[in-house]
């Protein structure tokens, strides 16, 4: 495949800013540096920033990131079986179109998200249902558009229930796929009736998790991850 044929070439200012600095301590292992650049790839493949068919080779990557050629290597190696990037017959690997596997990745996340939640209505501790009930109030005071700080509250509070599954299997499965939601991107297709809709459901499955309703709860994330699922399809015209 001719270099023209991609949709883009990589641009480091596409990159997530995250905290600084970018990469690990001078001294730090390779393994740390790489773990640092992949997390950032994936994170800007997986919301969009990295536009798929976008070539990634691993000199002008590291020159870019202004990395030694080792940690991008194993980086790009961990993209490439995580399925995100493929390797290319003219060299680097090419961002794969994640878009057409977002259908089955919901239904993924459903399962597994509601079969975490069903076992933690039986072992969810008092505090962690005390913030559960702080992260609904604190979504309810914000102003729609105010995307940033409800990924960062969204994605608590989902993670909260999670680790209260207290299978350990469960967390590292979901884990997997975290990254694929809840984004600022994806939450800019809410419109304030969407928004109300799913703190509606954060509030049910509360009430559920503290009446330790197992079944209940996990039929109520189930219905509350179809409910983004729908939503992110609808914006897409599909």
């Amino acid at each position: 495949m001719e270099e023209t044929d991609h949709e883009s070439m990589f641009d480091a200012a596409r990159l997530p800013a995250g905290d600084k600095p970018w990469f690990a301590p001078r001294g730090a292992s390779t393994e740390r540096r790489a773990e640092q650049i992949y997390r950032r790839l994936r994170q800007a493949i997986l919301c969009g920033d990295i536009l798929a068919r976008t070539r990634l080779i691993e000199t002008e990557v590291a020159e870019k990131l202004g990395s030694s050629r080792t940690p991008v290597r194993e980086a790009i190696s961990k993209l490439e079986r995580d399925g995100l990037v493929a390797p290319l017959i003219s060299g680097g690997v090419e961002v794969v179109d994640t878009a057409r596997e977002m259908g089955d990745i919901y239904y993924i996340r459903e399962a597994l998200e509601g079969t975490a939640a069903r076992l933690a209505a039986a072992r969810i501790k008092e505090s962690e249902l005390r913030r559960l009930e702080e992260l609904v109030a604190l979504a309810r005071n914000l102003s729609n558009n105010e995307y940033q700080t409800r990924v960062v509250l969204n994605n608590e509070f989902h993670e909260i229930i999670v680790k209260a599954s207290r299978s350990e299997r469960l967390v590292q499965m979901i884990g997997g796929f975290r990254e694929f939601f809840a984004s600022e991107k994806s939450l800019g297709k809410y419109n304030k009736k969407d928004t109300d809709t799913a703190l509606k459901h954060h509030e049910q499955i509360v009430e559920a998790l503290r009446a330790g309703d197992g079944k209940r709860v996990e039929m109520l994330v189930r219905r509350h991850i179809e409910h983004g699922r729908r939503r992110v399809r609808g914006a897409a015209g599909r």
